[in-house]
């Protein structure tokens, strides 16, 4: 089993989130369960700097080997405020550690969508006893 680090919390749709409540900012990247099961990505479509995102709509693509697309959803709701243009530029980063390679930063709007979110213990139950297919 991976381990997922406790410092994060999870959405049912294999995104992590960094939250710096202070800020009201939230770090987003992708699970290392969710990288291991897509083949070698070869390009992102990121949302841009501004966008307004809902949270469970599509935000980015990830273009991967074969002629497949993969969608991913927004963990909160909010604007987006950076974007990880090191990973933009290198895709297969996310493979080589998916905790430390954030996709973009976000100011999210609704406190509430927080609770909608797993800690790591309750993602590791939602993976064992879950269809993880998004």
């Amino acid at each position: 089993m991976l381990e997922h680090p406790a410092d994060l919390l999870y959405s049912h749709r294999h995104m992590w989130v960094k939250i710096d409540e202070d800020q009201q900012e939230a770090v987003v990247g992708v699970t290392e369960d969710y990288i291991e099961e897509v083949p070698e990505i070869i390009s992102i479509d990121m949302p841009m700097v501004g966008d307004e995102l809902e949270m469970d709509a599509d935000c980015l693509h990830l273009h991967v080997r074969a002629p497949d697309l993969t969608i991913l959803h927004a963990p909160l709701s909010g604007r987006v405020t950076e974007i990880n243009r090191d990973v933009l530029d290198t895709p297969e980063l996310l493979h080589a550690a998916p905790y430390k390679r954030w996709l973009f930063k976000m100011e999210y709007d609704e406190v509430e969508e927080l609770e909608m979110l797993m800690i790591a213990k309750r993602y590791e139950y939602f993976l064992d006893h879950v269809d993880t297919e998004t």
